[in-house]
């Protein structure tokens, strides 16, 4: 989760450079309320709002031959989805650029809703969340009470999987070769 996140930020970061021809950093993995009510320090936040599990996939162990002898079972692996909120985190007086930024990262989004995890050899997907207006203030009031514009964003299908052995058991070659049965 913290490669494919630290991953995503730098894909936006790399696009808000680009486009606007910034010279610095401005997307950082932090929460919305991290500088204890001062200003803010004029920049793009990523923030992890909640984590779920996929499970319209089923759930399947991993069972793999090892040579002609053993097969290994693995615990099996999760999909999970995660959500993001990407915050303009200015202060009033650029309010206005925060809003130009916010429109090419939601241009980004939208141009790049499949995203190629390149050191995981997985994919992933972008799509933006509706929230009402209730539940919208719900998350602004637990992340300090001031609103910021943002966005909800769900990452669907991260897999996590950590390929531990959970079992190792002998394959059968050919059945009643061992045994005699003696009278």
């Amino acid at each position: 989760m913290y490669k494919t996140l630290t991953f995503f930020t730098q894909l936006l970061n790399n696009h808000l450079k680009l486009s606007f021809k910034l010279n610095e950093e401005i997307v950082s993995l932090c929460t919305v309320n991290e500088n204890g009510g001062q200003s803010p320090k004029n920049r793009v936040g990523i923030s992890l709002v909640n984590i779920e599990r996929e499970t319209s996939g089923g759930i399947r162990f991993g069972q793999q031959a090892m040579g002609n002898t053993y097969s290994r079972k693995t615990a099996p692996s999760w999909q999970l989805n995660i959500y993001i909120l990407i915050s303009m985190l200015f202060s009033e007086k650029q309010y206005a650029e925060s809003l130009r930024l916010f429109s090419g990262i939601l241009s980004f989004i939208q141009k790049n809703y499949i995203v190629d995890l390149q050191e995981t050899g997985s994919m992933i997907t972008i799509e933006p969340v509706n929230l009402s207006f209730q539940e919208q203030s719900n998350l602004w009031s637990v992340n300090g009470g001031n609103y910021f514009p943002s966005v909800l964003c769900k990452l669907r299908l991260l897999t996590v999987d950590g390929q531990e052995v959970a079992d190792l058991s002998a394959l059968i070659s050919s059945p009643g070769t061992n045994s005699e049965v003696k009278s």
